[in-house]
């Protein structure tokens, strides 16, 4: 099943978002659940601030990085099927209110964080506004999998 098609200007609807399939109930259009998808989304969102735990290979980075990046803030879509770093993904059935919260304060974090932030392991050095973008479409990818009982 194919994502909804949505896109947020800032981390509050992103957020609004999280908080209405939490509320609703939702299908799955792919694997993981609202739990899982928050606390993906909101591992890269600390990143920019505190870091990152992975590394990416030089040469794809050189290759691929800014290249990929400027393909993903122009069309604001990431592709299907990539390959997550993070190790470990995070386990299905977990407590999805306590992920929303930790969603909800990742992407207020990064909102308002004034403060140095840290480069890309997989597109190099970001401008706030680049990292706040990308946070926001990758946070839409994955929220667009749960569709709303509403809607469903």
């Amino acid at each position: 099943m194919p994502p909804r098609p949505l896109s947020f200007k800032d981390a509050e609807e992103a957020i609004a978002e999280a908080e209405r399939l939490l509320r609703a109930g939702y299908e799955r259009g792919g694997t993981w659940d609202l739990a899982q998808v928050c606390d993906h989304v909101t591992f890269f969102a600390k990143g920019p601030i505190e870091g990152w735990s992975f590394k990416v290979p030089w040469l794809l980075k050189a290759l691929f990085g800014k290249l990929a990046l400027r393909r993903i803030l122009k069309s604001r879509s990431m592709g299907k099927r990539v390959p997550t770093p993070q190790k470990p993904l995070p386990a299905p059935g977990g407590d999805e209110r306590a992920a929303v919260g930790r969603f909800r304060e990742a992407l207020l974090r990064l909102e308002s964080h004034a403060g140095p932030f840290h480069p890309s392991p997989f597109f190099g050095e970001l401008t706030p506004a680049e990292w706040r973008e990308l946070n926001l479409i990758h946070a839409a990818h994955h929220l667009g999998y749960l569709i709303p009982k509403s809607e469903g």
